[in-house]
């Protein structure tokens, strides 16, 4: 059974107290410094965007003849 996120949420803010004042404390302050970075993206929609675009391209390697030639070039090749 897949847990949704209101479960793993409540998982953790069990697990949490159980830990110490001191490191519930911490713990507490990390999270909240992450939510708000998290909401308070630096990057703009039309930054977003392209990135989105980009990370939706297929990655490109180099062939095997490639990068041998490459290392002909530098004469690195065997």
């Amino acid at each position: 059974m897949t847990k949704t996120i209101a479960d793993k949420l409540s998982d953790l803010v069990k697990a949490v107290k159980q830990l110490p004042d001191e490191a519930q404390e911490a713990l507490v302050d990390e999270f909240a410094e992450r939510v708000s970075d998290a909401a308070h993206t630096a990057l703009t929609d039309a930054q977003l965007a392209e990135v989105k675009r980009r990370l939706a391209l297929p990655r490109q390697y180099a062939t095997d003849d490639e990068v041998h030639s490459i290392m002909r070039r530098y004469k690195r090749a065997p």
